[in-house]
């Protein structure tokens, strides 16, 4: 499983590094191009297109308008790949759980905004500066390491440590309603208060 959370977790640094880097704005970082990419990486092409794919169906409206966003879909279809693949499960299953997933590692990058934004006075006084190769080194850097440190360690952790246990968890069919109702009830309640 550690091979597997390093691969998936350098996908996602890899679909967030090309995205800043080359392509702009969600490009890689959407599910019909990370999904196949991972089920590549794990073995499972066929899988990967499929999920990504049904995926990107729902968070096709998804977009960062305005800095929020109520779920993240690249974390969500890297997970939720790997776990089908790892675990052998069905795709609907996998698919179903994209949606907490996704919300959750939202979570993340909210909770860290604030400490993004008390690095405004640092990069207002580098900018005033006129050093522009040292504020375009560290902007890159800053994208590149810092800005997804948190999401990474949380994906790496969650397909390492946890998608055993989430194997288990909905390999019967009562489990696997319950989680639908409550995946449900996380971006319901997620959408509300946003």
């Amino acid at each position: 499983m550690l091979q597997s959370a390093l691969i998936c977790t350098f996908v996602f640094w890899l679909a967030g590094a090309m995205d800043f880097t080359c392509f702009s704005w969600a490009l890689f970082t959407r599910p019909l191009i990370c999904g196949p990419i991972t089920g590549l990486l794990l073995g499972d092409l066929r899988t990967g297109i499929i999920m990504g794919g049904a995926i990107e169906g729902i968070y096709m409206g998804v977009s960062n308008i305005g800095g929020s966003t109520p779920a993240d879909p690249c974390p969500a279809t890297i997970i939720a790949v790997a776990y089908s693949i790892l675990t052998g499960s069905d795709i609907a299953t996998g698919v179903m759980l994209s949606l907490p997933i996704g919300t959750l590692m939202q979570s993340f990058t909210n909770i860290l905004t604030p400490f993004y934004a008390s690095l405004s006075v640092y990069w207002e006084k580098l900018a005033a500066s006129g050093n522009t190769k040292k504020m375009g080194r560290q902007v890159v850097l800053f994208d590149l390491f810092l800005q997804r440190i948190a999401q990474m360690l949380v994906l790496f952790l969650s397909i390492a440590y946890g998608i055993e246990g989430a194997g288990r968890m909905t390999s019967s069919a009562f489990n696997t309603e319950i989680l639908i109702y409550v995946s449900m009830l996380i971006y319901y309640i997620n959408s509300i208060f946003r």
